[in-house]
C-alpha cells in the first residue's frame, strides 16, 4: 500500500480557529459534510482515470490533491469538474432528505454544497473552472497561448466578482463573496505549465 502524505500549513490552522471559533457546531458540520463529498468527487474521478494520488494538502487557498499519471486534457478537466458534480449531486440529496426529516443540518449543508459548486465552476484559477478552462485552452490553442488566455480570463473573474461582491456589501446582502473574490485574486498564481500540473482543489 502507497504511503499518502497530509500536510497542514499554519496559515490553514489559524483559518480552521477562527471559523471553530466563530462558527456554530451545525454550521461546521454542514461545511465540512459539503467539504468532504466535493473532495470525493474528484478522489473518485482520479481512481477512475487510473491516476495516482501522491497526497494531500490544507493550505490557506484551499484542501489540495496532489496526483500523478499520465491522462490526457480531456482527463484532467473531468478530475478537476468531478469535485462540483459530487457537489451538486450532495447538494439534491441533502436537500430532498433534509426537507423530509426536518433536519436544519442536512438543509443548511445543502445550501453550502451547492454554492460552494457554483463557486468552484468560476474559470478563475485556483478554482475547479479555472483549471477546466486552462485545460480546454491549452488543448484548443497550444500551451503558451492557452495559458495566456486563462490568466487573462481567470484575472477578469476575479476582477468582476470582487466588483460584485462590493456592491451586494454596500447593498446590505454581507461580505461573503468579497471575502471570496479577495482570497481568488490573493491566490492568481503563475500559470506556466498549466498542463503538467497535478494538484486539484
Amino acid at each position: 500500500m502507497k504511503r499518502r502524505n497530509f500536510y497542514i500549513s499554519s496559515a490553514a490552522l489559524i483559518v480552521f480557529g477562527v471559523l471553530f471559533y466563530l462558527a456554530k457546531p451545525e454550521e461546521i458540520a454542514a461545511v465540512l459534510a459539503a467539504v468532504a463529498f466535493h473532495e470525493a468527487g474528484h478522489i473518485v474521478a482520479l481512481w477512475l482515470l487510473g491516476l495516482h494520488i501522491k497526497g494531500f494538502r490544507a493550505e490557506a487557498r484551499g484542501f489540495c490533491i496532489d496526483y500523478y499519471g499520465y491522462t490526457g486534457a480531456a482527463g484532467h478537466a473531468a478530475a478537476a469538474a468531478a469535485g462540483p458534480l459530487a457537489g451538486f449531486m450532495y447538494a439534491y440529496a441533502a436537500s430532498k432528505y433534509g426537507t423530509e426529516l426536518n433536519n436544519s443540518v442536512l438543509y443548511l449543508s445543502a445550501g453550502t454544497s451547492f454554492l460552494l459548486s457554483v463557486f468552484n465552476l468560476l474559470p478563475a484559477m485556483p478554482l475547479d473552472g479555472g483549471r477546466i478552462f486552462g485545460q480546454i485552452a491549452t488543448a484548443v490553442l497550444g500551451d503558451s497561448r492557452g495559458e495566456s488566455l486563462s490568466g487573462g480570463v481567470s484575472f477578469i473573474v476575479a476582477l468582476g466578482t470582487l466588483m460584485y461582491g462590493v456592491w451586494l456589501l454596500l447593498d446590505g446582502r454581507g461580505a461573503a463573496l468579497l471575502v471570496a473574490s479577495i482570497w481568488l485574486l490573493l491566490y492568481q498564481e503563475d500559470r506556466r505549465g498549466i498542463v503538467k500540473r497535478r494538484e486539484i482543489l
